[in-house]
Order: C-alpha cells, then sequence, then structure tokens
C-alpha cells in the first residue's frame, strides 16, 4: 500500500513516514516528540456534587506567558451531572495525510448523562465555545447506547465513542457510537467476529496501534474473591 499516492484512509506509521505532512497530528510517536511545544492545555473539571455544571477549562502552559500554569478560561457545559470523561479531537494523527481534516473541535463524552458535548478551539483557542450537544435521547433512540466514555478520531472523518452500557445500566448492551464528521450520529460500530464473545463485558478504553492497523479496546472483567470485588482491565483485539 502506497499511502500518499492512494490516498487510502487507513493509518499505518510505516508508511505515513515518508508522507508529506498535509493533515493533523504527526507521522508517528517519535515525529511529535520533536514537534513544537505546546503552548494551551484543555482539562476538564468535575463537580462532585450537582450544584454546578462540570467545565473544560484551559491553560496556559506558556512558559513566556504572564499567565503560565494557570487557568485562562472556563467553559462550563449548560447542564448539571454529566461528568465529563475522556475527550479526543475530532481529526488527529489517524488524519495525517488527509489535506481536508482540521484538529479544531474536543469531543467530551460524558459518563453519568451519557450526553456528548462538542467544543470548537478555532475560533478562540483561549476561549473556546460550545458548538454542538448530542443529547442523550438521541443517543439511546438510535443506538441503545449509554455512559459515554471514550472519544477517538478516525480516519475516515468519523468520531468513535466507547460507551459503557444500555440506559439500564446493563454491561451487555456496552458498544461504540459512531458520529459523522457534522457530528451526527451515524448509529453503532459494526463490531463482528472475535470481539462479540466479550459483549457481556463494559467496554472501556480504545486506542489505536498506528503502526498495526487496529485498536486496543479494553472491557472491565469483574470477579468475585473471598474478600472483594475485583475489576481488570482486559486488552481486546479487533483488526479492521
Amino acid at each position: 500500500m502506497e499511502y500518499c499516492e492512494k490516498g487510502d484512509k487507513v493509518m499505518n506509521q510505516n508508511n505515513m513516514q515518508g508522507c508529506p505532512k498535509s493533515g493533523p497530528g504527526y507521522a508517528s510517536p517519535l515525529a511529535a516528540m520533536s514537534g513544537p511545544r505546546e503552548t494551551l492545555l484543555y482539562v476538564t473539571a468535575i463537580y462532585s456534587g450537582r450544584e454546578k455544571p462540570d467545565f473544560l477549562a484551559t491553560v496556559d502552559v506558556d512558559p513566556s506567558s504572564p499567565t503560565y500554569s494557570k487557568i485562562i478560561h472556563r467553559l462550563p457545559v449548560p447542564y448539571l451531572g454529566d461528568e465529563l470523561h475522556h475527550f479526543g479531537w475530532n481529526s488527529c494523527s489517524s488524519c495525517y495525510g488527509d489535506p481536508s481534516a482540521v484538529r479544531r473541535y474536543l469531543i467530551l463524552p460524558s459518563l453519568v448523562s451519557g450526553r456528548i458535548y462538542v467544543v470548537d478551539t478555532k475560533t478562540n483557542s483561549r476561549s473556546p465555545s460550545l458548538h454542538k450537544v448530542v443529547e442523550p435521547e438521541e443517543i439511546i433512540s438510535k443506538t441503545g447506547l449509554a455512559y459515554g466514555h471514550t472519544s477517538h478520531c478516525l480516519a475516515s472523518g468519523d468520531v468513535m465513542i466507547s460507551f459503557l452500557g444500555d440506559k439500564d445500566g446493563n454491561a451487555a448492551g456496552s458498544g461504540f457510537l459512531l458520529l459523522d464528521p457534522e457530528f451526527n450520529v451515524k448509529g453503532r460500530y459494526p463490531f463482528i467476529g472475535y470481539i462479540e464473545k466479550y459483549n457481556n463485558n463494559a467496554h472501556w478504553d480504545v486506542k489505536m496501534h498506528l503502526n498495526y492497523q487496529f485498536l486496543f479496546i479494553f472491557s472491565c472483567i469483574w470477579f468475585l474473591t473471598f474478600c472483594e470485588k475485583w475489576c481488570i482491565h482486559m486488552p481486546v483485539y479487533y483488526y479492521p
């Protein structure tokens, strides 16, 4: 496969090394290490109670800035009790060879409410704004999924989000949601084969291995001992 010539949407670290940069991110983790230092960080802040909404904090990490190491902006979400969780970009190194991809939006799943927030960081990176809210009622009606956990950008331009269960809290209802590039709900990600054996576990995190073109899907497997309950995160592999 010649990625640069054919424009194949599958990310492969070895094939990307010789490609000219045309999309977001880096061709490899090593290339990212030599990239420019970030000047801003985005951090979710969760309230332990439900008196105030969670918020996305913007932190200045530019050592030359007078506001270095300080929170310079807070973007509160419009609802209470969401519990914002593992968020990511709408596009990243998975889209490295795609000139149309832009790293602009943060995708913030909510663990408790199941709501998804889309935040625009390009209009004003120091003061990001809310772009779109995907309501849990729509997600449940189209996919049956609830309890959003981790988002990950795909080379296709879609965003995949892991969910821990269904609306009734059953882990057997867990799965993966797909959002299109406009952040509309497309449906479930169609996992088949090996992973179906483990559908009774709560799918936890999802990470992409750039070199070998597969995803790590971590499942929480519960078992009882004589004294306490344990949760082991077991990697399950899916080859697209």
